[in-house]
């Protein structure tokens, strides 16, 4: 049975506006992206937008399949890209973290923001190129 979705935003729009607060380009390093999540997800002040997410205890780091799929979703929209060739750097450009600011964080999380910012500011330390 599908779950009745009674909040504003989805899981999808969580990520999208959360990498729209790290720099243009941060790496592209699943254990340091899932690991950080998984953390942020336990602690109080973020179990709202998080609280979607389930995480699996695989050996070396805790993977969420939804986040990943989120972050290949977002790929494959052309929002988030991956440098050729090893993969290791993502970009979002301006246009496309304007795109998600309009669209998704001032009409769908804006009660959110100061979160998003902080788990970004968060983020961003594990991610830095």
């Amino acid at each position: 049975m599908e779950k009745l979705r009674t909040k504003a935003f989805t899981p999808d729009d969580v990520v999208a506006a959360l990498l729209t607060f790290l720099p243009e380009q941060f790496s592209n390093d699943p254990s340091k992206i899932h690991k950080k999540m998984a953390e942020l997800q336990k602690r109080n002040e973020y179990k709202d937008l998080l609280e979607d997410f389930e995480f699996i205890d695989y050996y070396p780091y805790p993977y969420s399949p939804l986040l990943g799929r989120i972050l290949n979703r977002l790929q494959e929209s052309r929002l988030l890209s991956s440098l050729n060739p090893d993969y290791e750097v993502y970009v979002m450009g301006h246009v496309s973290k304007d795109a998600i600011r309009s669209g998704i964080l001032e009409k769908k999380l804006s009660a959110h923001h100061a979160e998003l910012e902080q788990m970004a500011l968060e983020l961003k330390g594990v991610l830095e190129c």
